[in-house]
């Protein structure tokens, strides 16, 4: 992988031009700062950040909504909506009675029963109280003259509650999903409990019924990122990227415009313990679609059976017999593979940017040292 000085200036026209009617909502259970900012750095306007329950709690989620913008002095355009704080039908209690019956899954997120806030005791933070975030979705699309693309990395509810008052929202969206998996199983069952997190539906699973009524509405364009977005890490050769175009550690650690480097790179060393890119990767799809390298169509719906051991998970439907099941169906596209130089290419691009002064000015030039 190697950062390119053409696609800094790309980027940069991109940002200020009216080539791209689209703007973005990033509606999600663990916000980050590279979702807001790989579409920002495509050239892209994200109307806002919603939040929901799943890794998080709903305040702990809009917490780190708000510091992801904090290093960039993001907050004054784009503002974060506080979202549903339960799923459509699970609580507490029926989702560890679901696996009392059909065995824990490995991540418990906001529900796991040692479960404690990232929230500082004492901590202040802003988001938009004026309005609930399914509320804010719907009034944001309706108003909209451009296109409309959500990014949906977390829980389905906001989206599922908004569909339930007004249905044909959908047909005025692309909704840009992270999760989905599909033919896991023998990668669950051969390797280990990392692997088998790797697979587990979490997003879905922790309200099967939010992301059924989403994943079967009528969506402009549905994308489905699927097993990919486990499959693509940080790697150590992207941090030295990350350093070397940067000016080094010293002036990351000194510069207030590499605030966002800083923040990914630490001490210039990849994690013992590394996590998929899988929010990130869905933001960068839906930002620059052109890094999809492998794809199919698929009818899917979700398993909402609490007596299923597969209550949460979606399944796909071969088109002759999808009227046939009586279940509802939405067709989504389905991605299997990226083009993961250009991938970090984006990542460094979005990254190594002042964007301190974005929401007066409107650009965040790269401070990259070519």
């Amino acid at each position: 992988m190697k950062f390119s000085s053409c696609l800094l200036n790309t980027a940069a026209l991109l940002l200020g031009s009216n080539v791209a009617a689209e703007v973005f909502i990033v509606d999600n259970d663990t916000p980050t700062s590279l979702q807001v900012l790989l579409p920002l750095a495509a050239g892209k306007k994200v109307l806002g950040i919603t939040t929901n329950l799943g890794d998080y709690d709903t305040e702990a989620a809009t917490y780190e909504a708000a510091m992801a913008l904090s290093p960039g002095n993001l907050t004054s355009c784009v503002p974060v909506y506080k979202g549903a704080e339960q799923p459509l039908v699970l609580d507490y209690n029926t989702y560890h009675l679901w696996q009392d019956l059909y065995g824990s899954i490995v991540w418990q997120g906001a529900w796991d029963k040692t479960y404690e806030s990232p929230v500082p005791a004492n901590a202040t933070f802003e988001y938009n109280k004026t309005v609930g975030a399914p509320q804010w979705i719907m009034d944001t699309v309706k108003n909209s003259k451009d296109n409309v693309t959500i990014v949906a990395a977390g829980t389905m509810t906001n989206l599922a509650i908004a569909l339930a008052q007004w249905p044909e929202m959908a047909e005025k969206v692309k909704l840009v999903i992270m999760g989905g998996y599909v033919d896991g199983q023998m990668a669950q069952v051969t390797g280990g409990d990392f692997v088998n997190d790797l697979y587990s539906d979490f997003n879905l699973m922790i309200d099967p019924e939010a992301a059924q009524r989403a994943l079967s509405a009528s969506w402009r364009e549905l994308v489905i990122v699927g097993n990919i977005s486990s499959q693509v890490f940080p790697t150590q050769n992207l941090y030295n990227e990350l350093v070397a175009v940067s000016g080094g550690l010293a002036t990351i650690e000194n510069k207030t415009s590499l605030a966002y480097v800083k923040e990914t790179v630490g001490n210039g060393t990849l994690p013992s313990f590394n996590l998929p890119y899988w929010d990130e990767v869905a933001s960068a799809i839906a930002a620059a679609p052109d890094i999809v390298t492998g794809s199919y169509e698929a009818y899917v719906s979700v398993d909402t059976s609490f007596s299923s051991p597969f209550y949460g998970s979606l399944r796909m439907v071969p088109s002759d017999l999808r009227a046939k099941k009586g279940v509802k169906t939405g067709k989504a596209t389905m991605i299997t593979s990226i083009d993961v130089d250009k991938f970090n290419d984006l990542i460094v691009d979005a990254l190594v940017r002042d964007w301190t002064n974005y929401c007066t000015i409107g650009n965040a030039p790269s401070v990259a040292i070519l």
